[in-house]
């Protein structure tokens, strides 16, 4: 409960500050001591795979903690590249259009990342796009990252787990937040009203997020829009359940009792996953295969931003 609270007090404090950026600011710190507070990070997880659906759809490498309006919670895995290729994409290049980020390191040795300066997706000529880096830079624990609006920016896949805290928001008051809380207990018909808006193009007016020009890849040595967005899912539910296993065992989330309780809820293929966690038996760390679409190496991306 009180892990839950701490949750909801950092996004009421975002819905009551006007200034996003100063709300990011003031929330740096306690971000870093709960990044390593296993006590909070244990009891949010157990929160979340409680959920008897949870296992049965975890396709994607992250957890939702807290979804309120334009605050998002979570915590985000970044395992290795099950082939071990060195400095190989986890994502394409993206940015998160109004969206701000504050992510810290929970466990593992951290991954290599490149910033790229602000807007500078924008500059596009003749579907070349003109981006300019802001630091490359190993991204682990102790140093909290905060990454702007409108900020492209590419993560490479670690040779061992990594997992992030992160907590996005909105970098102003938006129209339609207040609709989309009312809404969180109806994701279909919200789903289906933010089509229409994006269709009929109010989506700037009224807040919403952008859709198309998010992506960037290299291409014959230049970057470019993505013509080919990868799936939106980061794995097959077998190999993401695994790497969700490996980061319970590296943080010591082995609660027999907890665990020999989930197995009552949770899919018939997790419960060796489970059991290897009571006994203490190692879970290899051998990730995922990603997906070709989103894998491009560091030295292919910074010949072709050089161009």
């Amino acid at each position: 409960m009180e892990a839950n609270l701490i949750l909801k007090e950092i996004a009421n404090n975002f819905h009551s500050n006007k200034d996003k950026y100063a709300a990011h600011e003031k929330i740096r710190k306690l971000f870093e001591e709960l990044c390593q507070d296993m006590s909070f990070i244990h009891s949010v997880i157990k929160d979340c795979i409680s959920n008897p659906k949870f296992f049965k759809n975890s396709n994607n490498l992250y957890f939702y903690l807290l979804v309120e309006g334009d605050i998002i919670i979570a915590i985000n895995l970044f395992p290795p590249i099950t082939d071990k290729a060195k400095d190989i994409t986890h994502d394409n290049i993206h940015h998160h259009g109004w969206r701000l980020l504050t992510t810290g390191v929970i466990s593992g040795k951290g991954y290599e990342t490149i910033n790229f300066v602000k807007e500078s997706h924008q500059n596009i000529e003749k579907n070349i796009v003109k981006l300019k880096i802001e630091e490359d830079f190993r991204h682990t624990i102790g140093v909290t990252k905060f990454l702007d609006s409108d900020q492209a920016h590419v993560v490479f896949h670690p040779e061992s787990t990594t997992a992030t805290l992160a907590l996005w928001s909105a970098n102003k008051n938006l129209m339609n937040q207040k609709i989309k809380r009312t809404l969180k207990n109806y994701p279909k018909l919200g789903k289906f009203t933010s089509n229409i808006v994006h269709i009929i193009g109010l989506n700037k007016l009224l807040g919403l997020n952008a859709k198309n020009n998010v992506q960037f890849v290299p291409k014959n040595g230049r970057i470019i829009v993505n013509p080919n967005p990868a799936k939106e899912v980061d794995g097959p539910i077998n190999e993401i359940t695994t790497c969700m296993f490996k980061f319970f065992q590296q943080i010591k989330l082995n609660d027999s009792y907890f665990f020999t309780k989930l197995k009552n809820i949770a899919p018939i293929e997790t419960h060796i996953l489970c059991d290897k966690l009571i006994s203490n038996e190692p879970i290899p760390d051998i990730g995922i295969k990603g997906d070709i679409r989103r894998r491009f190496s560091k030295k292919e991306i910074l010949e072709a931003v050089k161009n």
